[in-house]
């Protein structure tokens, strides 16, 4: 079993236990991806997409906290004059730390893992490879991201996601995508 697992789980809950406050909300955003291939030859486009779901905020007085959220969110590429694109779910779990500028105003830094689970996409082949590629139906990556959060209620940020699986892939070679994306989240 990876180590690396049980550690995580155990920061959690040190990070959950002594938990300030716990609130709810909804995430939106943009997302914009472009795809990495192993074989060079081919090069990606950008595609915009958007994201949207509900996020759950584990705070504790110390400044440190988590937050978890459950998104739809459409993502893609563009190559030779066509768009490509898969929607998923995605399930990010990030290690926030938020720094209060006064009453009114905080800045904020996230990092951590995310699942993806793809509900769609396009299989797509290119003439000078006889194989079709298929998009993977399961996906995970590292989300980095900072913003800040204005009345205790909203956040604006920007989000990177980097994917350490493969979205596609074939018998010749595999695509993974990079996302960035500005993100709007509001607190009840």
């Amino acid at each position: 079993m990876n180590k690396s697992i049980p550690i995580t789980v155990c920061l959690c809950f040190l990070v959950i236990l002594p938990a300030h406050s716990i609130r709810w909300g909804i995430r939106t955003g943009v997302n914009l991806s472009e795809a990495s291939f192993s074989w060079k030859a081919l090069n990606s486009g950008n595609f915009t997409g958007f994201q949207a779901g509900p996020i759950m905020e584990f705070s504790s007085i110390t400044g440190f906290g988590l937050d978890m959220a459950v998104l739809y969110s459409q993502q893609g590429f563009k190559l030779d004059r066509k768009t490509f694109q898969t929607k998923s779910i995605d399930v990010p779990l990030n290690l926030k730390y938020k720094i209060g500028l006064g009453n009114f105003l905080g800045i904020y830094g996230t990092a951590g893992p995310y699942a993806s689970f793809r509900i769609s996409g396009d299989h797509f082949s290119i003439t000078k490879i006889p194989e079709q590629i298929k998009y993977k139906t399961f996906g995970a990556g590292l989300n980095f991201g900072f913003g800040f959060e204005v009345f205790r209620h909203l956040q604006v940020g920007a989000n990177h996601q980097l994917a350490l699986t493969d979205d596609y892939s074939s018998k010749y070679y595999d695509v993974k995508t990079k996302t960035w994306s500005v993100i709007a989240t509001y607190f009840f």
